[in-house]
Order: C-alpha cells, then structure tokens, then sequence
C-alpha cells in the first residue's frame, strides 16, 4: 500500500518555480485540488504537477518554503522531477539577482555534466 509523503525543497518564489516548469515543459495546473487515495489527504494546491511517474503537489509551507506532496510508489520520479525544476529555479533565480544588481548575462554554457556555467558583467 502506498503512503503519503512530503518532500522539503528550498523553493520559495512561485513565479521562478512556474518559469522552471515552463522551461521543462512539465504539465502544471494552479490552485487545484490534489487528492491521495491511500491516506485519505485532499486539498486545494498552489501548484500541482501532472508527470507520468511523477503525480504531485507543491504546497507552501508556514516557513515560506515549498514542500513537495506525493505518492511514496512515485518518490523516485517525483525526485527526479523535482532535481531538474531545481536547477531551473537556480538558473532563474540567479538571472534574477544578476540583473538585480546591475549585471547582464554575456555567456551562458552547459556541460556534459548538466551543470550551468554563466558569465555575466557589468557594464558601466
């Protein structure tokens, strides 16, 4: 029997997690209700993601940050899912303060090993 589980993140701006699961062409609806079988939970989410594999919820907790909701059966695709919106958060967020404080993207490479390398300056 499966069970219900929550996953801590350190995602905390829902614009930049929407602009994440845009990138990765992940399904999302906004502010529906996600419903486990097995234990009964049912609530209205902010955001719920719709993957084969991957079936879950982000919801926000008291703290500010998202925590991801699920199907334990599913926790390694919901794992998986949630490493890559991640990393797509990080890529924004870091954009986000770059501009912030004055600086602009000039190069932007990614590795064999997945992990971004940004160059950015300031011009003055």
């Amino acid at each position: 029997m499966s069970k219900f589980v929550k996953v801590q993140t350190e995602l905390r701006d829902v614009t930049l997690i929407k602009q994440a699961l845009d990138d990765l062409k992940l399904a999302y609806a906004e502010n529906e209700q996600y419903t486990h079988r097995w234990s009964n939970f049912s609530g209205r989410m902010p955001l719920v993601v719709k993957q084969p594999g991957a079936f879950f919820a982000l919801r926000e907790g008291a703290d500010g940050v998202y925590e991801a909701v699920g199907d334990d059966m599913q926790m390694a695709g919901i794992r998986k899912t949630l490493q890559k919106v991640q990393q797509r958060y990080a890529y924004h967020k870091v954009l986000t303060e770059v501009e912030s404080a004055g600086f602009a993207l000039v190069e932007e490479n990614v590795g064999r090993d997945n992990v971004i390398r940004m160059t950015v300056r300031r011009w003055s």
